[in-house]
């Protein structure tokens, strides 16, 4: 009955994951199709306003065309106006010419009933000078000034015409530098990134090649010694075989003038103090070999010191890039934390799609765990996951459901339990996961032969991280002592067994079976062997 009992429940549960996971695929292709209407309509609002500055555009040309017409119709109503006034003044000097001619001919049908002297004193010619001048002052007048009119009227167009031509390639040329300042700062902002990341490289280029000019100075200093020390012992050599010629000739000629028993006493004699002063000058050679010996290793030391600090200086730039990594990572942590309990909320929905009295509110997300020890580096994102996907065995599984629970509603039940598990899970804290060990394992072994303090082998590794074509070869670094080299590698075998047995005692993590946790999975890049060996150097550093 109980195993019916949880498979009924695994069931139930799995099929609120399904319909959960059915529901958050129809929430995201619904905000895809969202995102493809917001896209549409950002390129229709840009397609009206397009239209928008086509047709302010052309309602300003109309709008000058227009006012241009009115400024044509106001010309050609004072021209009509003139020439009414022109025309009205014309028609009554017609028709005073008219009534003038009738009255003349009148005055003519009277003036033949008068007298001679009577027509002797009018004068006549008076009016008539006065008529054509005033028609002579009349007639040049009018059409001149409409021809000017019109004249004035068409250069004012074709400036107008000219200078809307001259606006507009205005605009287009000032369009164009806007793009092309626009594009400048884009290069700019490009060659800004360009030359910084230049500098940096240099930078660490200047101070790994000041390193191997120091290294160097110090192995020269070394050669010019040694090579001191090597001519010191030549001559050294050279006076104790000429001291030895001189003693045989001394003992040859005292052999032939001296008798046998006085020659072998005083040669005897000779050779107990030449034996004397060999062990004399033995013992102080010696001690002065040690002397030498005891330099030489005090010098490599410091050779190992300065090398050792320049690693230093480097792991702790390291170490701040790591730290940097570790609170972005730390950051995205506390976002999956929120999207986990925004998840719960919809699976709440969800499952209870009637509507409940309010649940009191949730309790705050817990502190974030302390950073853990610079010696072993961790991905908080890993460990979030590998705790979630963590099982503690088959017998010691967490039970969904209890089984005292009311029957009235067990999918209710069942959704606080995964709540409240979870919920305790992440409120207990976080379990890192130990770092892959058994990916590179020759990697270390070549670093533990390489030499200790070799800034040249440094500057060798920067090159071909940087990948460049044709690096320049470097000379072989000198190797250090044996004893220290043989100390070195005690240290280093001591930790890495240190290390080795840490990683053994870590439990392995495992994946849940199907539940509802299966909603906070998130996909997490995996750890490449390049990542993986610079981690297995820093610990073993």
């Amino acid at each position: 009955m109980a195993a019916s009992e949880e498979e009924a429940q695994m069931r139930t549960i799995s099929q609120l994951s399904d319909q959960a996971i059915r529901h958050y695929e129809g929430l995201r292709k619904e905000h895809e199709k969202t995102k493809k209407e917001c896209k549409q309509l950002k390129q229709e609002r840009d397609e009206a306003l397009k239209k928008l500055e086509d047709f302010e555009r052309v309602s300003h040309m109309v709008l000058k065309e227009v006012n241009s017409m009115q400024e044509n119709l106001e010309v050609e109503k004072i021209c009509r106006q003139t020439v009414e006034a022109m025309a009205t003044k014309v028609s009554t000097f017609l028709f005073s010419n008219r009534q003038n001619r009738s009255l003349k001919r009148k005055s003519m049908m009277y003036l033949a009933h008068l007298d001679a002297n009577v027509i002797a004193e009018i004068n006549l010619n008076d009016d008539t000078d006065e008529e054509n001048h005033k028609e002579r002052s009349l007639e040049p007048v009018t059409p001149p000034t409409v021809g000017l009119v019109e004249d004035k009227l068409e250069s004012s167009l074709e400036e107008k015409k000219l200078l809307a031509i001259d606006l507009e390639t205005t605009r287009d040329q000032l369009h164009k530098t806007r793009e092309e300042l626009l594009r400048e700062k884009h290069d700019n902002t490009v060659l800004i990134a360009e030359t910084l990341q230049q500098k940096k490289l240099l930078g660490k280029y200047n101070r790994v090649s000041r390193y191997a000019v120091e290294e160097y100075e110090a192995l020269q200093a070394d050669l010019e010694l040694e090579k001191d020390l090597r001519v010191e012992a030549e001559n050294f050599a050279h006076k104790m075989l000429v001291e030895k010629k001189k003693l045989k000739r001394q003992s040859q000629a005292l052999m032939q003038s001296v008798s046998p028993s006085e020659a072998l006493d005083k040669a005897l004699k000779e050779i107990a103090a030449l034996t004397h002063t060999m062990e004399t000058q033995q013992l102080e050679h010696q001690q002065q070999l040690k002397r030498l010996e005891d330099e030489l290793r005090g010098s490599e030391l410091r050779k190992q010191l300065a090398a050792l600090e320049r690693k230093t200086a480097v792991l702790e730039e390291e170490r701040k890039d790591f730290m940097e990594k570790s609170s972005r990572a730390e950051t995205e942590a506390k976002d999956l934390r929120f999207t986990v309990e925004e998840l719960q909320k919809k699976l709440q929905q969800v499952s209870n799609p009637v509507p409940a009295p309010a649940p009191p509110p949730p309790p705050p997300p817990p502190p974030p765990p302390p950073p853990p020890p610079p010696s072993v580096s961790a991905n908080p994102l890993s460990s979030l996951m590998s705790l979630l996907r963590k099982k503690k065995g088959t017998n010691c599984d967490i039970p969904l459901v209890e089984r005292d629970a009311a029957p009235k509603d067990p999918e209710k039940d069942v959704r606080q339990q995964a709540v409240s598990e979870m919920m305790e899970r992440i409120k207990k804290g976080i379990q890192l996961r130990p770092v892959g060990q058994t990916v590179n394992k020759a990697r270390p072994q070549q670093r533990e032969r390489m030499p200790s303090g070799s800034a040249i082998q440094e500057l060798k590794g920067i090159l071909s991280t940087v990948k460049r074509p044709t690096p320049c070869p470097s000379p072989p670094a000198r190797p250090s002592s044996p004893d220290a080299q043989s100390e070195l590698q005690k240290v280093l075998m001591k930790r890495r067994g240190v290390l080795e047995t840490a990683n053994d005692n870590t439990v392995s993590a495992q994946p849940f079976s199907s539940s509802v946790l299966d909603m906070t999975r998130v996909k997490i890049p995996p750890t490449t062997s390049a990542d993986k060996s610079v981690i297995k150097d820093k610990t073993q550093h």
